[in-house]
């Protein structure tokens, strides 16, 4: 029996939630949109999506070297002039190789002036009595083979000591002759080709000095062009990379913006230098950008800024559109940002 009236209850239930649900009238909850919805204000026109820039491009300023950051000279938001210092990179190990370069061109130039100091009068004495020396033994041995000679002719001596005799003389001879040698060359002062050695060796050592320089001052960072930092990814104490892809510093001009799109190859022909196109930007409060057309960069290439959509083509290639951003100083809009794209595509 119990049995029985749980099952008819349960069918009366069941009834019950049929019929509440059929007669229920309540309109469906409507959701309100996250954000205005972006739509193309032309009747026939092309949509893109474009990169606000400045209108000279940003500058990614990428350090020479990886080596220790020792300063960092600007901040962002900073206007920087050509030229002028952003960073400064350890110089330590630089600096003691022109330290060690320097005493080299001294050692150098120390040579040349050694050079030119040349004779010595502390060395002409002693060369001198060597030669009055040597000439005294040379007269001592021809006194020595005359004396032989008449010996030779009163039958007295023999032809080997008159041949000893004349070799004795020959051989002082030759000394007197090396010692008045030594006198003039160094009477003589420095050869010249050592010199011009020594002046070589002296144009190298300043050239390795002043390659050091320029290394040094190539550890100083400075502005490629006047600007502003927009972006600072360098702090004191850490290594400065080199990637290009990861810059310590971008710059850019603030005053003169413009918007890069990346029109489809497919509807690059609706472009024409003629063409009407604004601007809008994402978010709760979109703003829309007055832009006018300053050039069609004439070449394709594949996208690479891509928006998330599921249904976009990662093969796709696109044309860069440049557009001119009518600047009004409150317009809020910043270098980097994505904007909608909207050009009025030309009558076929």
């Amino acid at each position: 029996m119990i049995r029985w009236i749980t099952i008819v209850l349960s069918i009366v239930g069941l009834a019950i939630g049929v019929w509440a649900v059929s007669t229920a009238d309540e309109p469906p909850v409507e959701l309100p949109l996250a954000r205005p919805a972006s739509v193309n204000p032309f009747e026939k026109g092309v949509a893109a999506l474009g990169v606000v820039e400045p209108a000279g491009r940003d500058v990614g300023v990428v350090a020479p070297e990886t080596e220790l950051v020792a300063r960092v000279l600007v901040e962002v938001g900073q206007r920087v002039s050509k030229s002028e210092p952003l960073f400064e990179l350890d110089t330590r190990e630089l600096q003691a190789e022109l330290v060690r370069a320097r005493a080299a061109v001294d050692a150098a130039q120390s040579e040349i002036d050694r050079w030119h100091a040349l004779p010595r009068k502390e060395d002409i004495p002693p060369l001198e009595a060597a030669l009055q020396r040597a000439q005294a033994v040379l007269m001592d041995r021809d006194d020595v083979l005359r004396i032989t000679q008449e010996a030779a002719k009163r039958g007295s001596s023999n032809d080997r000591e008159i041949a000893a005799a004349q070799f004795a003389a020959e051989a002082a001879r030759a000394d007197a002759a090396r010692a008045k040698a030594d006198l003039d060359r160094m009477n003589a002062g420095g050869w010249v080709p050592d010199l011009k050695v020594a002046e070589s060796q002296l144009a190298q050592r300043r050239a390795e000095v002043d390659a050091l320089t320029i290394l040094l001052d190539r550890l100083t960072v400075r502005a490629p062009r006047d600007g502003v930092v927009l972006r600072r990814d360098i702090e004191e104490g850490e290594f400065a990379s080199t990637d290009r892809r990861a810059p310590a510093l971008i710059l850019g001009d603030l005053e003169h913006l413009a918007v890069r799109a990346q029109v489809d190859e497919e509807d690059i022909s609706l472009v024409t230098p003629s063409s009407k196109a604004v601007g809008r930007t994402r978010g709760a409060a979109p703003v829309e950008i007055s832009l006018k057309l300053i050039r069609i960069e004439p070449y394709a290439r594949p996208k690479r800024d891509l928006t998330g959509d599921n249904a976009e083509r990662v093969d796709t290639r696109v044309i860069d559109v440049v557009f001119d951003v009518a600047q009004n100083p409150r317009l809020p809009i910043y270098p980097g940002q994505a904007v909608d794209v909207f050009i009025q595509a030309a009558d076929q």
